[in-house]
């Protein structure tokens, strides 16, 4: 029987120092706590123990606010979250924590790598099943080859985002040609454009589609190189991100090279 180990005590202790994996199974060199989920909260979130925890390394649909017409609920979004519940009751709700080198984010959440029982990656079968994207949020960025390599099978196999973008482009969901965006088009997806021009100024580096305009602030510059993002010019490109309105245009703040496409070694 596994030994139980508390969350309090995995945070005090830190992860900070584990080797990065690649695939999407249980590093063995990783420190694990397994204790039971009570249900999915979204497509990327699950409740433990009364509190959250997002999942690191995917962006599930948002659950969005069916109330407030301003924040809708994502498509599928109520589809990722029943497959999350799926695979965690088909495994007794027993699952396994695995911090990584930030174990809460700015919401307040904890975040974590999840594992079930058989060793799997719980981000890794959501982006194989096509129920979430691949994202790259420093400085957790452990088990990003095995994310962003399941979302690819995914695409490819035309599996819930994506066939559903197959089906209705109209949505513009997960993934949206630039030229068609709105200032109305805002929340997480893939974008795919043009680069018109690269800039950079004191503050950010500036990638500008025809219609969006992708911010990389100064905080994140050490994770960039300036000679590749300028070699992004005339390219066309798919970023990903959150889409947000700022003076009647659409733009977007990457933080880590892996979310676009050209600059993704996976």
């Amino acid at each position: 029987m596994k030994t139980l180990v508390s969350l309090t005590l995995i945070l005090i202790l830190g992860l900070s120092g584990l080797v990065r994996a690649s695939s999407c199974e249980l590093d063995p060199r990783d420190e694990i706590t397994w204790t039971q989920a009570q249900m999915a909260l979204s497509g990327d979130t699950l409740l433990v123990n009364n509190r959250q925890i997002r999942l690191i390394g995917i962006q599930a649909p948002a659950m969005g606010n069916p109330s407030n017409r301003s924040d809708p609920p994502q498509p599928l979004s109520r589809q990722a979250q029943r497959t999350l519940n799926h695979f965690i009751a088909s495994h007794n709700l027993e699952v396994g924590i695995v911090f990584d080198e930030q174990a809460q984010e700015a919401f307040g959440r904890l975040q974590a790598h999840v594992f079930l029982p058989n060793g799997q990656l719980l981000a890794g079968i959501m982006a194989a099943e096509g129920m979430a994207l691949a994202i790259a949020p420093p400085p957790n960025l452990r088990y990003q080859a095995c994310l962003f390599n399941q979302e690819q099978q995914a695409r490819a196999a035309e599996r819930g985002l994506w066939e559903l973008h197959r089906n209705s482009p109209e949505l513009k969901f997960p993934l949206a040609q630039s030229s068609q965006l709105s200032d109305l088009d805002n929340g997480f997806r893939i974008i795919r454009g043009e680069v018109v021009s690269v800039s950079r100024t004191r503050r950010q580096w500036q990638i500008n589609l025809d219609t969006t305009g992708i911010r990389i602030p100064r905080a994140a510059w050490s994770h960039f190189n300036w000679d590749q993002v300028k070699a992004l010019e005339g390219q066309t490109i798919e970023a990903r991100g959150n889409g947000f309105v700022f003076q009647g245009g659409l733009f977007m703040t990457l933080e880590h090279p892996n979310m676009i496409n050209l600059l993704n070694p996976y």
